[in-house]
């Protein structure tokens, strides 16, 4: 079987036993957030393709809705692994772009100012 080999074994776990990309699932979004009557953190688990729709469909539901509160958005790949995280003030705030993740390391955006 002829799989990608380039050392890295975070690409080698996104093929399945045929050699080809596992292209169905691309992971999902977790949105964590305190709930006010309780006072607790909670996690929620969206399967959206961008994480603009996650927090819309947070939104929307009526268990996240009806009070504000700060978000922190990760973005869970296909293997578990989280590849980008996000904060928000609140729940219609502008999202900051906070972690990267790439070939293992997490690091700063890079910002598209110059």
């Amino acid at each position: 079987m002829n799989l990608p080999r380039n050392g890295d074994v975070y690409t080698e776990r996104l093929y399945g036993n045929t050699g080809t990309p596992i292209t169905m699932d691309m992971g999902g979004f977790e949105i964590s957030y305190r709930e006010p009557i309780c006072g607790g953190n909670r996690v929620s688990f969206f399967k959206t393709s961008t994480m603009l729709q996650a927090v819309a469909e947070f939104n929307t539901l009526e268990r996240t809705s009806g009070f504000d509160t700060p978000l922190s958005i990760k973005r869970i790949g296909i293997s578990g692994q989280m590849t980008d995280r996000w904060t928000m003030q609140g729940r219609y705030d502008v999202p900051q772009h906070v972690t990267q993740v790439r070939n293992g390391r997490y690091s700063a955006p890079r910002s598209s100012k110059r």
